[in-house]
């Protein structure tokens, strides 16, 4: 079974990597065989293009859905209305789902915030109890941002490398707890390859 996840960009593709492990531990821990994900950051407002590449995709035979993650910020006010645009621009499809990071995919690696400023060597408060509701005047990318230009020493967020990096050991569902968008799409990645869903 292949999965094709269409992502905008570098950090979109960084969470591929632990996407994959947190599939491939539910498949061994239910006796399931694994699924392929495969990441590809061709992702367009292009809705014509968009359309193209999901169709191009599909009539793969070994690929058994795509999956669209686009974020919030800048485009688009809110989750809902980024994956309604997604929907529209790729028409009717059982074999495709719309997802949306609220506000970027950044909101996914706040639930972390503790163990980013400890690797980091400073003492921050958490950019509030919401995650997904971190505004869009200072979206969580920028947030991390900020924290990383006071780290000791002060160094650059280097998007796709701090994702992988902060992502590496940690468990997806503590975020997924506090990150409805997150847990929407790590529902569909599960229902595509016939594993339990999150409750």
């Amino acid at each position: 079974m292949t999965i094709v996840l269409l992502v905008e960009g570098d950090t979109e593709t960084a969470l591929k990597d632990r996407l994959k492990v947190f599939l491939d531990e539910r498949a061994k821990a239910e006796g399931k065989p694994r699924v392929a994900l495969r990441t590809k950051d061709i992702m367009t407002l292009n809705q014509a293009k968009l359309r193209h590449r999901v169709r191009l995709e599909l009539s793969d035979p070994k690929v058994n859905a795509v999956v669209g993650l686009i974020d919030v910020y800048p485009n688009f006010t809110s989750a809902r209305e980024a994956r309604q645009f997604l929907r529209d621009a790729v028409g009717e499809g059982s074999r495709f789902y719309a997802h949306a990071a609220q506000f970027d995919v950044e909101a996914w690696l706040l639930p972390y915030w503790d163990f980013v400023c400890k690797r980091l060597g400073v003492h921050q408060a958490r950019p509030g109890a919401n995650p997904e509701e971190v505004n869009l005047e200072r979206p969580p990318s920028r947030r991390l941002d900020e924290l990383y230009r006071i780290a000791k020493p002060p160094r650059k967020y280097v998007k796709p490398i701090e994702m992988a990096t902060i992502l590496h050991s940690q468990d997806l569902t503590v975020a997924a707890d506090q990150c409805p968008e997150l847990k929407s799409l790590l529902n569909t990645l599960l229902s595509i390859a016939g594993l339990i869903l999150l409750p």
